[in-house]
C-alpha cells in the first residue's frame, strides 16, 4: 500500500469519530502549549534579569561591613585606599556613604537617599548622565554643594522645566543641580540608587553626618576573567585590615547571575516535567482510545486481511493514526503556546520571542508519544486472526 493511500485510509478512519479524535488530542494540546509558552516566557525573563543586573556595573565587585553598627570595624577611608592601591585585578575603585532624609516636593514629603561618592562612581556603576555632568573629584576636594539627580526625582522636583542650575534643599543646605542621570533598574535588588537618590560629594556628606564611615566599596575588574580574583583580593585586604573574624560581604555580579541561571533552569525543568506528565497522560489516552478503536473495528480488520492486507500494513495504518493524533495535538498546542508570547508582546510592549527549542521539544515529544503509545494497539490489531476477526461481534 502506498503512503498516499495509507494516509487517505487513516484520514477516513479519523473523520468517522471526529469528536473522539479531538478529545483524545486535548492532553497533548495542553502539554505542548505549556512547554512552549512557559519556556518562552521563562527564557525571556531570564534574559531580562541578566540585562538588568548588568546595568548595575560591568565586572562589578562590591564590599560592605555586615556587622553591628556603630563599630570600629566599619569600612573607612583607609580601607578604600588600601583596596585601590593593592587590589591589582581592579582597574578602578569607588566608595560611597549614604544618609536617609526627606525632600519636600510641593508640600509632600518623599523619602530620599543622600549618596556621597566620588568622580569614579559613575564609571564603576555604569551610570548614564543625560544632562550636565557627574560629581567630579574637584567637587569632593573642595566640598562643593552640588548634586546629581535621577530623571524620576528631577521630574518630581521640577516637572518638565529647566533642571540644571536649580537648587535642592536638603536639611539646612542648598545644593545646585549639575547633572541628571538615567534611572537605574536594579531588578528588585535594593541598592543605594533604588530610592530617590540625591548624589553629592562624599566630603560634603562626611561633614553633614560628622563621620568618616564608608558604607560600600565598589570596584571594576580589569577583565571578566579577573572578577573572581579581584573578589578574593578585596576580601583578603579587608581581612588583613580588620581580622578574619569580622564579617564583610564581598561579592560580584557573577554570583548573582549564576543564581538567576540556576533558578530559571530549575523553574523551566519543573514546568517541563509537569508538561511531560501532561503529554504522558495524553499518550495514555491515545492508547486507550486506540485499543477501543481496534475492538470496534475488529470485523473491518478481518475483512482487510481476507482481502490480502498483510499484518505490517495493518500495523502501519493504526500506528500512523496514533502518530497523526499526537502530532496534530502537538501542533495545535504549539500554536496556542506561541500565542502567549505574542499576546504579552502586544499588551506590555516587551519582546518575548518564541523559543524554537521548546517548539522542537514539543514536536519531538508529541511524535514519540504517538509512536510509543500507539504501537501496542497497532500490534494487537496486526496480530488478529482473520477468521476470528470476521466472526467477532
Amino acid at each position: 500500500m502506498r503512503l498516499g493511500d495509507l494516509l487517505k485510509l487513516v484520514r477516513g478512519d479519523l473523520e468517522r469519530n471526529l469528536r473522539r479524535t479531538v478529545l483524545t488530542m486535548f492532553g497533548l494540546i495542553m502539554g505542548s502549549a505549556a512547554v512552549v509558552a512557559v519556556t518562552s516566557v521563562g527564557l525571556t525573563g531570564r534574559e531580562y534579569a541578566v540585562r538588568q543586573l548588568e546595568t548595575l556595573g560591568t565586572n562589578l565587585i562590591y564590599a560592605w561591613y555586615d556587622g553591628p553598627s556603630p563599630s570600629p570595624n566599619e569600612l573607612v577611608e583607609d580601607d578604600y585606599r588600601d583596596v585601590a592601591a593593592r587590589a591589582t585585578a581592579l582597574v578602578q575603585v569607588s566608595r560611597l556613604a549614604t544618609e536617609y532624609t526627606t525632600l519636600d516636593i510641593r508640600g509632600e514629603e518623599y523619602d530620599a537617599t543622600l549618596v556621597g561618592t566620588d568622580g569614579v562612581y559613575a564609571r564603576v556603576r555604569n551610570i548614564l548622565v543625560r544632562q550636565g555632568r557627574f560629581i567630579s573629584d574637584a567637587d569632593v576636594t573642595s566640598r562643593h554643594k552640588v548634586c546629581v539627580l535621577s530623571e524620576s526625582i528631577a521630574a518630581k522636583l521640577f516637572g518638565n522645566g529647566q533642571r540644571l542650575g536649580r537648587t535642592v534643599r536638603v536639611e539646612t543646605f542648598d545644593f545646585q543641580v549639575v547633572g541628571i542621570f538615567q534611572d537605574v533598574q536594579s531588578f528588585s535588588i535594593p541598592t543605594e540608587l533604588s530610592q530617590n537618590a540625591v548624589i553629592i560629594p562624599l566630603s560634603v556628606l562626611t561633614a553633614l553626618n560628622n563621620s568618616n564611615r564608608i558604607d560600600r566599596i565598589y570596584g571594576q575588574a580589569r577583565d571578566r576573567s579577573l572578577v573572581d580574583r579581584a573578589t578574593r583580593q578585596v576580601a583578603e585586604i579587608l581581612a588583613r585590615n580588620h581580622g578574619s573574624g569580622v564579617i564583610y560581604r564581598v561579592g560580584n555580579l557573577g554570583e548573582v547571575l549564576n543564581v538567576i541561571h540556576r533558578v530559571s533552569r530549575s523553574l523551566i525543568l519543573v514546568v517541563a516535567i509537569v508538561a511531560a506528565i501532561s503529554l504522558l497522560v495524553g499518550g495514555v489516552g491515545i492508547m486507550n482510545i486506540m485499543l477501543v478503536t481496534v475492538r470496534e473495528r475488529t470485523p473491518e480488520i478481518g475483512i482487510r486481511k481476507a482481502l490480502g492486507a498483510r499484518p505490517r500494513q495493518i500495523l502501519d495504518a493504526f500506528l500512523l493514526e496514533a502518530v497523526i493524533i499526537s502530532l496534530a495535538g502537538g501542533v495545535v498546542g504549539i500554536l496556542i503556546g506561541s500565542g502567549v508570547p505574542v499576546l504579552l508582546t502586544a499588551l506590555f510592549d516587551v519582546s518575548v520571542p518564541i523559543s524554537s527549542l521548546s517548539v522542537a521539544f514539543a514536536l519531538a515529544v508529541s511524535a514519540s508519544v504517538g509512536i510509543f503509545f500507539g504501537y501496542y494497539p497497532a500490534r494487537r490489531a496486526a496480530r488478529l486472526d482473520a477468521v476470528q476477526a470476521l466472526r467477532y461481534e
